[in-house]
């Protein structure tokens, strides 16, 4: 089955609209046209389209508007954006109104037929593509979903079998993720002296310990495929990755003795300033501990290498660590660390 059927072409001049849909029509495609960004979406609302060639120079809202709109809410519309600047073709990797969009080809005007047919097959491949990254993550999504109930399930028969649930836990993430398990160690002994620092309440460092220690054991649900991935993960690997969080907190909530963890391990990726995930909550909204094991966690991974990047140097680290103050991480628990690195 094709994987583009229908094309939007959206442009003010008239005769630029019935020339383009006359040749899109003669490559065996639906089409539909429009004069404004505002009547594109409009027509969308009503049906989808595979592809929208749009021109840039409209009145009212121009033709990247749209774009950005498209993205957002028809992510797997192919789109090709038609100008007659030829700046903004050629340095297109330069120019943030365009280099970060998902553009399936630029047209400059005038073009021929020729140069829409290949724009058209430009779009088809485009749109293939995104559609393949859909299903693929939808796979990945259901492989989290199934891991998460295996896992959960096995820690419950092993409790049944007199076994602690941490050490089932720990065990488990020991068979998939190895060096999850050693960084969760050391980020709890960062934990441990940053709450001896801060003076924090006796009766919480015990859950702080048993959160920093199981704040990666969701990546066990992970699927192999982002686990052993030689090269940096795309966006939306990173998407399916970042619902480690999820899957932990679930599987501590299906536990009887760390469900007490299970909030602290959810916000652990939460940035102070609100950016992080996967609540965006920000400040005093986020649990202590999630913010004391957040920095703590950070500075580990910095300082480790990983398949893909080297190491960073302590000093780099700590002036990442200072750099990502007050928006990623709690100013007053950076400080608490470097004077625990610092042994002060």
């Amino acid at each position: 089955m094709t994987t583009l059927n229908s094309v939007l072409i959206v442009d003010d001049e008239p005769a630029v609209r019935d020339i383009m849909s006359r040749w899109v029509t003669s490559l065996g495609l639906q089409v539909k046209t429009a004069a404004t960004a505002d009547e594109a979406l409009a027509t969308l609302r009503g049906r989808h389209y595979d592809m929208a060639i749009i021109d840039v120079m409209m009145p009212g809202h121009d033709g990247l508007w749209l774009a950005t709109q498209l993205e957002r809410e028809h992510p797997h519309t192919a789109v090709v954006i038609a100008t007659s600047d030829t700046n903004l073709v050629e340095s297109r990797s330069e120019n943030p109104a365009v280099a970060d969009r998902p553009i399936a080809d630029f047209l400059v005007k005038p073009f021929q037929r020729d140069r829409l047919a290949l724009a058209v097959d430009r779009g088809r491949q485009w749109r293939k593509q995104s559609l393949e990254e859909l299903q693929w993550h939808a796979q990945l999504g259901f492989e989290v979903r199934d891991r998460t109930d295996e896992i959960s399930s096995r820690v419950r028969e092993r409790r049944m079998a007199g076994v602690a649930e941490i050490d089932a836990l720990i065990a488990i993430t020991t068979d998939r993720v190895p060096d999850a398990v050693a960084h969760s160690e050391r980020v709890a002994r960062y934990a441990q002296s940053v709450a001896r620092k801060l003076r924090v309440d006796h009766a919480t460092s015990p859950l702080l310990e048993v959160a920093a220690r199981l704040h990666d054991v969701g990546k066990a649900a992970m699927p192999d495929a982002l686990l052993t991935k030689p090269s940096p993960l795309t966006e939306g690997e990173m998407a399916i990755m970042r619902r480690h969080v999820d899957a932990g907190a679930e599987i501590l909530m299906s536990t009887a003795t760390l469900v007490d963890a299970a909030p602290i391990v959810h916000a652990s990726h939460e940035w102070f300033g609100g950016n992080g995930y996967p609540l965006k909550l920000a400040g005093s909204a986020i649990p202590l501990a999630s913010r004391i094991i957040s920095v703590a966690d950070a500075y580990d991974a910095m300082t480790q290498d990983r398949h893909y990047r080297t190491h960073l140097s302590s000093s780099d680290t700590v002036d990442e660590l200072l750099r990502g103050c007050p928006a990623q991480f709690d100013s007053e628990i950076v400080n608490a660390f470097l004077a625990v690195l610092g042994g002060n």
